[in-house]
């Protein structure tokens, strides 16, 4: 699921409620919130991705940033506006694809019984499609209660059919 020309974010620890929408979106959004903000610099600079943040005063106070983006909202569905804008990302285009927890792209489980005992035995029942993140072990399926999320996103309906719901579990 690798895509080298989609954008990729290390978000300050004001805009981490961004960084998981970003996520939800199929970014490459990353955060720490064991460093401190001249260390989250470095890491954005050396790993060539966009720094997001909310600090007004960051030039005055921080190492150079090689690519910077204010984010001027307060409510973080304006901030992914404010990004979407911005970048020209297409939000619809890779919905669901990366784990929220771990930043890491999810694989599809080829046989469903491999997540059998990881999930209700109704969900194992109603749904055949399973992802899991190779990372965590979170398994993730096709499920209706994301839709609010699609909702709360301005995502439109079409592409709230193709969302996943969460269960952590390492499948066998």
């Amino acid at each position: 699921m690798n895509d080298t020309t989609q954008p990729r974010f290390a978000v300050d620890h004001m805009l981490i409620k961004l960084g998981k929408y970003l996520r939800i979106a199929g970014c490459d959004a990353v955060w720490d919130k064991s460093i401190r903000t001249h260390e989250l610099i470095d890491r954005a600079n050396a790993e060539g991705r966009t720094f997001l943040t909310r600090n007004t005063r960051l030039q005055d106070q921080y190492p150079p940033v090689k690519h910077l983006l204010p984010i001027q909202a307060d409510d973080p569905v304006e901030q992914l506006g404010e990004v979407v804008r911005a970048t020209q990302l297409d939000v619809r285009r890779r919905l669901f694809t990366r784990c929220v927890r771990c930043n890491v792209a999810l694989d599809t489980v080829p046989d469903k019984k491999q997540v059998e005992g990881c999930i209700h035995p109704n969900v194992f029942r109603r749904y055949e499609d399973f992802y899991t993140c190779p990372s965590c072990g979170t398994v993730f399926w096709k499920g209706s209660h994301v839709r609010n999320t699609c909702r709360k996103l301005g995502i439109g309906e079409d592409q709230c059919r193709k969302d996943i719901s969460v269960r952590s579990c390492r499948p066998s």
